[in-house]
């Protein structure tokens, strides 16, 4: 066990109380809310279950009290059924998250693949929190509230656009109802893999943050050794068929929303395996460790232009499902 991991082991206090305030803040902070399940794992790989567990009360505990405190001065509660559902997701993410992080760690299914067990606690993420989605799109009080934020948000912008054609298409483009309706839609077809993406993401690099001769960095394959188990090829194939068959028989809203979220969330996956392809492509060629961030850093960057995010959308995941027939990590000097 390294330094820092015996560190931990021999204070738990000190790791459970500085991972659960870790996670508070992170979650609290809104831009870096996606990496709050990270120190929570990262107590689960260093110190054990119990400091897991005690990491994320300490987290829970501080999120609700600060986000009830925020929404009692923001006079939310007056605002009806509205503030009722701001009171609802300032709370229920956090908590089902962290409740499907426990359930990634419990002991009972140690023995199942980790790609099984992500994909198990992903869909139960998925259909906890189906009911906030029908009620986010069926609920008009709460479409109007969040229209409302969106257009308060907007104003500074759209006094400072001025008039003319170009004002009038900035307003066009940034209709607070078009927004709100673009972004149910997309959250509706998506919700699976964005929780797949912080569920899976953060178990895997809590663990290998974990520290060397730690559990969590044990348990946990490196990037570039990870294969996903051959049977989920085919659930790949099939998701993707309901896709086009949704889109060609112009299926219900519900029937294509839960095909886009089997293939999203799979595509995701086999992302994942693409990028571990790449990373032991690049070690096999010598490549130096500085040259290999500073090409994911060019990578990061380019994903902000449409054209570079479509294309490592499609390649990453190319990637991985085409090594069942590719041998992309053949080793060095095998028989062809």
């Amino acid at each position: 066990m390294s330094d820092s991991a015996a560190a931990f082991h021999h204070k738990p206090y000190a790791a459970f109380l500085a991972a659960g305030l870790a996670s508070s803040l992170l979650y609290l902070s809104v831009f870096l809310s996606f990496a709050f399940l990270l120190p929570v794992q990262i107590a689960f790989g260093r110190s054990g279950r119990r400091s897991g567990l005690a990491a994320a009360g300490i987290a829970m505990a501080v999120i609700v009290i600060v986000q009830g405190w925020r929404l009692i001065t923001a006079g939310a509660f007056s605002a009806g059924p509205a503030g009722a559902y701001a009171l609802a997701a300032g709370i229920l993410p956090p908590l089902v998250l962290l409740g499907a992080l426990l359930l990634m760690n419990a002991p009972f299914w140690q023995g199942w693949a980790a790609p099984y067990r992500i994909l198990c606690v992903t869909t139960a993420c998925a259909l906890a929190a189906l009911p906030a989605l029908v009620a986010l799109e069926r609920d008009a009080s709460i479409g109007a509230y969040l229209e409302e934020r969106i257009s308060a948000f907007l104003a500074p912008l759209r006094s400072a656009s001025g008039d003319g054609y170009e004002a009038s298409a900035l307003a066009a483009a940034l209709d607070p109802k078009e927004l709100v309706a673009v972004s149910i839609e997309t959250l509706r077809n998506s919700y699976a893999a964005i929780i797949l993406f912080i569920i899976g993401g953060s178990w895997r690099l809590g663990n290998r943050l974990s520290g060397p001769g730690s559990r969590g960095r044990e348990e946990t394959a490196a990037i570039d050794d990870l294969h996903l188990p051959y049977p989920l090829l085919w659930a790949f194939l099939a998701s993707w068929s309901l896709v086009l068959g949704a889109v060609l028989l112009h299926a219900p809203e519900a029937a294509a929303a839960f095909a886009w979220n089997c293939a999203l969330a799979l595509t995701l996956a086999y992302a994942a395996q693409g990028l571990g392809i790449v990373t032991h492509l690049f070690k096999s060629w010598n490549m130096p460790r500085s040259l290999r961030i500073l090409i994911a850093a060019m990578a990061i960057i380019a994903l902000a232009t449409l054209t570079a995010g479509i294309a490592v959308a499609v390649i990453l995941p190319l990637f991985g499902v085409t090594e069942i027939w590719i041998s992309y990590r053949k080793p060095k000097g095998a028989g062809a």
